[in-house]
């Protein structure tokens, strides 16, 4: 499935403060479609994207290779930020985007591990790290496992999986891991399973990728970064992460532009259904 971007128009006209040109990092470009929007807008501004996933950088490389050197790509964590702009001698810049979700050919791809919806080898890696969820699973002990489950899930029955997954490996695929959860929930949860599993997938993908470590960081970099005037735009899909970014834009560093999380239009949501548990927050560096 090709990737479609979620709320590209709310990003494009939230960064208007490129009107003029300016430099933007695309921090997870993903497919290349936030920031082919964005060029198409702002002719005159200059783009730094960065993924962790090879996969991504070769699709967005081939989609936006007809803007030749007005947007470099690079295989990067967004949490290498800093080392990237010092190697180009860059000091500040105009905008930083984040789009933290998955991308369609990275939950598609069977071979990823990402979904449950298909048998697949436990992965889960976006790039760039050696810790895959085939090395949670089966090698963590039961209250790492119950940690990662409940803190990055609040998932209520994280102990109870727990417990089930040590007792059943090793598992090595992504349905096996899917039967192992539905046979640790009490008869009154089972007609949920698939929350629960979506939940528990997403809490070893958080897990496996570092993500809300990375993405504090990313908030962190973007401080000292971004000039004054400059907006940050960070689309967020679960509570987690939208925690995090509402408590550091309002730090002293930020002032907000969208008072509250933009959410899809029921349009976007019909055409997209991935795009609906996105939420998109805006804020400006002061």
């Amino acid at each position: 499935m090709q990737h479609t971007s979620v709320l590209l128009k709310e990003v494009v006209n939230g960064f208007e403060n490129l009107q003029n040109g300016g430099i933007c990092v695309d921090c997870t470009i993903g497919g290349g479609g936030h920031s082919e929007g964005l060029i198409l807008k702002y002719p005159d501004i200059s783009i730094i994207g960065m993924d962790r996933d090879p996969q991504a950088v070769r699709i967005a490389q081939e989609r936006l290779s007809r803007f030749g050197p007005r947007i470099r790509i690079f295989q990067r964590s967004f949490s290498d930020l800093d080392d990237l702009l010092n190697e180009f001698g860059i000091e500040k810049v105009d905008a930083i985007l984040a789009d933290l979700g998955l991308s369609s050919f990275q939950i598609d791809e069977v071979e990823r591990g990402f979904s449950f919806k298909r048998s697949g080898p436990l992965d889960m890696r976006m790039g760039l790290n050696d810790r895959s969820a085939l090395d949670v699973i089966n090698g963590y002990d039961a209250e790492e496992i119950e940690r990662v489950i409940h803190d990055f899930s609040e998932e209520r029955f994280a102990k109870r999986i727990a417990s089930s997954i040590i007792k059943k490996r090793p598992i090595t695929t992504t349905d096996k891991l899917v039967e192992v959860i539905f046979s640790s929930l009490p008869s009154y949860a089972k007609k949920d399973w698939k929350k629960v599993v979506t939940r528990v997938f997403q809490a070893i993908r958080i897990e496996v990728n570092d993500e809300l470590t990375n993405l504090r960081k990313l908030l962190e970099i973007s401080k000292g970064r971004l000039k004054i005037g400059g907006r940050i735009a960070i689309i967020s899909f679960h509570s987690l992460e939208d925690r995090i970014v509402k408590y550091a834009f309002k730090e002293k560093e930020f002032i907000p532009i969208t008072k509250k999380p933009v959410i899809p239009s029921d349009e976007e949501r019909i055409s997209n259904p991935r795009s609906r548990s996105s939420k998109l927050r805006i804020s400006e560096r002061v």
